[in-house]
């Protein structure tokens, strides 16, 4: 008896423990990083402003340079993948490049992303 209590308590502290590594992560905040077009080879720095708007729903503004003079910036709506506390996808048409579609994982600290346009894919890599 007295090793099944301990094992429970055990068990609960573990759980107490591990709550926050599990749960889920919010890409809300400023992020920093690059992205790199894999189809290219082009790369460079970008910014991200995320703020939430509802519960599945985050709006982001992302800044950067291609080619290291040229500046771009584009805002996007990221979606929660149901079912998941960390992946989201967006799906945004930009201006003479076409839609790009984005695939994110968030943790507490990193923003890593795949993104694919008509004829470019490529990855973002950002922290906090």
């Amino acid at each position: 008896m007295n090793r099944r209590r301990c094992f429970g308590c055990i068990l609960v502290a573990l759980l107490v423990c591990l709550g926050p590594v599990a749960s889920a992560a919010s890409p809300n905040g400023r992020w920093s990083g690059m992205w790199r077009s894999e189809s290219t080879g082009h790369q460079g720095p970008l910014r991200a402003k995320i703020r939430q708007v509802d519960s599945q729903t985050y709006r982001a503004w992302f800044a950067g340079r291609f080619a290291k003079v040229v500046p771009f910036a584009y805002p996007a709506t990221l979606t929660r993948v149901p079912g998941t506390s960390s992946m989201y996808q967006s799906q945004t048409r930009l201006p003479l490049l076409g839609t790009y579609r984005m695939n994110a994982v968030v943790t507490p600290h990193s923003f890593n992303a795949s993104f694919t346009g008509r004829r470019d894919e490529g990855i973002f890599q950002m922290s906090r």
